[in-house]
């Protein structure tokens, strides 16, 4: 059996509490049928602007290809519609994607307080707030 350590390699203990986040995440938003990038997504989208695709990549930080494949899903769904100008795509809430804006926010705060739950409020906030500052530092 291997002598190594698995929890002081940063890989292994952020990767295993990102699929404990995300299960519980994806539990929440699954109540929709949406899984939580879709989720966030459209709450990205909830204004009254047109965004392309670039720009919800670069505010989620995914890859261009990821919301491509999440738009798709999206759109067949009948929450979004995509518009396309020449070579620039813009992107619009429908208004079953603008009626479920209440749902998914209101769901988005029952996350957040399960997450407090958890790990305590404060608690909740430090892992938060050290994930977005180093988030910032490594970019």
């Amino acid at each position: 059996m291997s002598e190594i350590n698995f929890a002081e390699c940063l890989y292994f203990s952020s990767g295993r509490i990102n699929r404990i986040i995300a299960k519980i995440s994806d539990q929440q938003f699954n109540q929709l049928g949406l899984s939580s990038t879709a989720a966030f997504m459209l709450m990205y989208l909830d204004s009254d602007t047109d965004i392309n695709p670039s720009a919800i990549a670069d505010e989620l930080s995914l890859d261009r290809s990821t919301v491509t494949r999440f738009l798709d899903k999206l759109e067949h769904a009948g929450y979004i519609t995509r518009t396309v100008n020449g070579r620039n795509v813009t992107v619009t809430l429908t208004d079953d994607g603008k009626a479920l804006q209440p749902r998914l926010m209101t769901m988005w705060s029952d996350l957040n307080e399960h997450y407090q739950t958890i790990l305590g409020k404060a608690g909740e906030q430090q892992l938060r707030e050290l994930l977005n500052q180093d988030f910032e530092t490594i970019r």
